[in-house]
């Protein structure tokens, strides 16, 4: 006869629920980083192009992270390598700046190309910035990791960071869609 062990309950182990399963933490959730500090917004056919569409996350500091939005026309494909180097002279990986005020930092526009995408069916893509402003950063990861671009935009796989220029600010915001009207436009389409 087997002697009870000095920790044996005698509960049988699967009777007791998984600490997920035992408690609702759908009330009160805490918002993430980017709901708390950040507007979403969103530009549609940027430069007139059908699903050139970006998502614009907002900060308080006016600082814009870009990424691509749910409908842009590289969902659902496979990147193989993302190009910077957008024309001879300009390579958005070697954006220098430096200080608060942004000193040599890479200009862009409305509809500029922020990088070229490479897909595995032998397409390419430009990408287009969504706002004009000082290009403070291009994520430099999706060079080694292209899909993350795509499996995580809002997150690893944001494209640039721009800062829209302070005097033309409230009039860029005021131009790119909420997260309703970007919904409801999506919706009727």
């Amino acid at each position: 006869m087997d002697k009870p062990s000095a920790y044996d309950f005698g509960i049988d182990d699967d009777s007791v629920p998984a600490i997920e399963r035992s408690v609702d933490i759908t009330e009160n959730v805490p918002p993430t980083v980017v709901q708390r500090y950040f507007e979403s917004r969103y530009a549609r056919n940027v430069n007139d192009k059908p699903n050139q569409d970006y998502s614009v996350l907002i900060h308080s500091n006016n600082l814009c992270i870009l990424s691509l939005a749910s409908t842009h026309v590289l969902m659902g494909k496979t990147i193989d390598k993302i190009d910077f180097q957008v024309s001879e002279n300009t390579d958005r990986l070697s954006n220098n700046m430096t200080g608060k005020g942004k000193r040599g930092a890479q200009i862009v526009q409305a509809g500029s190309t922020l990088c070229k995408v490479h897909c595995s069916d032998g397409e390419e893509h430009k990408i287009l910035s969504a706002i004009p402003g000082k290009l403070v950063q291009m994520n430099s990861k999706l060079a080694d990791t292209p899909n993350i671009m795509l499996d995580k935009p809002d997150d690893l796989g944001f494209i640039a960071i721009v800062l829209p220029p302070k005097q033309r600010f409230e009039k860029i915001r005021d131009g790119l869609l909420t997260k309703e009207q970007y919904t409801i436009r999506n919706s009727t389409v």
